[in-house]
């Protein structure tokens, strides 16, 4: 069971420290310029879901920054363990960091408590459209510590009593979200932007678009598209997959999503399956 506590132990380049003893050097390039990446994953029964999707991803992306990204796959994800059982959690949220510090790169590791519960998934998320708020360049497909664009969104979506933001270009193209990839259902079919859209290659949309198959397209999404939608639905790794129940004033009726719900339920079961899928 869950500590109803602070979650205060962290791993900092291998070892485990006290949050409160952890130090990061104000001088590097991660700190003061945003060089860095970092991958979140769901924590289930004590185990990081999908550890193989984020480690590859993380992988490439540090080859294209030119992060000289050391740890295995198999000790990192030792690492990420040990992590979740020194704050003794059991479902929770884990972040990995990987940045230029001084003299190297750095890897932190921390936990925090599970963001979403399944009041919300009952209800569905509610977006709100942000034009021309992000543009499409090499950065907008890693997951880099220079977030601020998106988090900015984020806030803004939440003051207003939505719960996440839904990025359009100024071709009127459907993006993705502050920090989610989006679904659009229309008579049967889905549809979802492609990632030459300069979206970010999330891993729950990777797995989606896996369990889909011949059912859904890749391609440019006219935001006209979400107004005669049947359902919309959002992914991430955290979320998994979220009934969107309203974007703006287009509201959609969330109980009458069966596309959704079936994708919702093969994904938890490959959540499932993923506690028990790597072996170090």
């Amino acid at each position: 069971m869950n500590r109803p506590v602070e979650h205060s132990w962290i791993i900092l380049n291998g070892k485990r420290l006290p949050a409160a003893e952890a130090h990061v050097s104000p001088l590097s390039d991660g700190f003061m310029f945003g060089l860095g990446l970092f991958e979140t994953m769901k924590v289930r029964a004590g185990r990081p879901m999908f550890f193989s999707d984020h480690f590859n991803r993380l992988h490439r992306s540090a080859i294209e920054l030119g992060l000289l990204f050391g740890p295995p796959a198999d000790e990192l994800y030792n690492r990420c363990r040990d992590c979740v059982a020194a704050n003794e959690v059991t479902e929770a949220a884990l972040k990995l960091m990987v940045f230029q510090d001084v003299g190297g790169v750095s890897e932190l590791i921390l936990t925090r408590p599970a963001m979403y519960q399944p009041e919300q998934y009952a209800r569905g998320f509610r977006l709100h459209t942000v034009r021309d708020g992000r543009r499409a360049d090499r950065l907008c497909g890693l997951k880099t510590m220079n977030y601020i664009g998106c988090l900015l969104a984020k806030r803004a979506v939440v003051a207003a009593g939505g719960d996440e933001a839904l990025f359009i270009d100024r071709d009127g193209r459907v993006l993705e979200g502050a920090a989610s990839n989006v679904f659009v259902v229309r008579d049967g079919l889905v549809y979802t932007p492609a990632l030459d859209q300069g979206i970010l290659p999330g891993t729950a949309r990777a797995r989606v678009l896996s369990l889909l198959g011949k059912e859904c397209r890749e391609g440019l999404l006219p935001a006209e598209l979400l107004a005669t939608a049947d359902e919309v639905f959002i992914t991430n790794a955290l979320l998994g997959v979220m009934p969107v129940a309203r974007i703006d004033e287009r509201v959609y009726d969330r109980g009458a999503q069966p596309v959704t719900e079936s994708v919702m339920k093969a994904y938890r079961a490959l959540e499932t399956q993923s506690g028990d899928a790597f072996h170090p």
